[in-house]
């Protein structure tokens, strides 16, 4: 396994994984709660780092939602129970 170090927070140490036939995969070395330390696929981690929406995927887009028709329509709902604001009197 090897590894890259001194770029960006996104960019954090890149380790790879040998795979049979000679491929590798890169991999990022996450430490558990338990002690024991768990690789994942680099783009898994990323996903990790982005701000889940209620279901618990990455949200998408605006930030606000994964965009699946169920978030958005709960997002709907959530506006249209909202006053919306009056306009500031002269």
């Amino acid at each position: 396994m090897g590894f890259v170090r001194g770029r960006a927070a996104a960019d954090r140490a890149h380790e790879w994984l040998a795979l049979p036939g000679g491929r590798i995969r890169p991999v990022v070395s996450v430490p558990g709660d338990d002690g024991d330390t768990e690789l994942l696929a680099h783009a898994a981690w990323l996903a990790r780092l982005q701000p889940a929406c209620r279901c618990g995927r990455p949200r998408l887009g605006s930030g606000r939602t994964c965009g699946s028709v169920q978030c958005v329509a709960r997002l709907r709902e959530q506006g249209a129970d909202r006053q919306p604001d009056e306009p500031a009197g002269d």
